[in-house]
């Protein structure tokens, strides 16, 4: 398994942002721009077209960028370095967690540093974007949450030979798989001591720690599920049925 943290350039970067700055996602997705970056002015950027957004952003945020860039190039340095320090835990870990070598495999894996708050994933790439505040241990935490996604989904075409678009958001196999990352971590402590996130309750999105379905926390449903399962199959199958049962109280628990 290997990950290499590269930054793109300013344009990627814009690039990035633009898929959350859509009018049709939740303020969940679309708020933090504007906490990091308080010189945009959303008011405006709200009112504007799809090519006028894109070209506020470029002239509002060049000039932040071009003063961080060397920013960027020491927090890859230590994003690399730190994954490093840790790879043959995580190797040995999802080796374990999901039954597969996963030594010798993955070894593709990108993380691109960007002036998004927001870290999307790409799973016919297997790259995902991370926000240049993140420590070396908050880009690890980053990095942990998004290669369960590469290995489970990976596992999970080879057994149930589905459609890939299915994987994505809004799809109810995209909400799993967003959950399951929840008890993976909690049953292996080389993977939870690592990541910071997890001690903060920040490992999942934050709707799924208050979420309950029948008056039941659905994270420690899933834990329970995960930890009585034989194998990672046997979870997925049993966690993907629950999941199927009690998709309407999921989703509106969902931000």
């Amino acid at each position: 398994m290997k990950i290499t943290f590269e930054n793109l350039g300013f344009s990627y970067s814009i690039d990035s942002i633009m898929m959350f700055q859509n009018q049709e996602l939740s303020d969940f997705w679309m708020s933090s721009l504007f906490h990091f970056f308080p010189s945009l002015d959303r008011e405006k950027l709200s009112s504007l077209d799809a090519l006028e957004k894109k070209e506020y952003l470029t002239s509002t945020l060049k000039l932040i960028y071009d003063e961080l860039e060397p920013e960027f190039a020491e927090k890859i340095v230590k994003y690399n370095d730190y994954f490093n320090l840790h790879k043959s835990q995580i190797e040995d870990a999802f080796s374990d967690a999901f039954g597969i070598d996963c030594k010798n495999n993955f070894n593709d894996i990108v993380g691109n540093i960007t002036l998004n708050p927001i870290c999307p994933r790409f799973l016919d790439k297997r790259e995902f974007d991370i926000f240049y505040l993140n420590s070396e241990r908050g880009a690890l935490g980053i990095a942990l949450h998004e290669i369960i996604h590469f290995v489970w989904f990976d596992v999970w075409q080879n057994y149930f030979k589905d459609n890939k678009e299915d994987y994505e958001i809004p799809h109810i196999k995209w909400i799993f798989s967003e959950m399951a990352v929840y008890p993976i971590m909690r049953k292996d402590a080389r993977l939870s001591e690592i990541n910071p996130y997890y001690g903060s309750n920040a490992a999942v999105y934050p709707y799924f720690y208050t979420m309950k379905i029948e008056n039941e926390p659905i994270l420690e449903t899933l834990y329970k599920m995960y930890c009585n399962s034989s194998n990672i199959i046997e979870f997925m199958e049993s966690g993907y049925t629950y999941c199927l049962k009690y998709e309407k109280e999921i989703r509106n628990q969902m931000e």
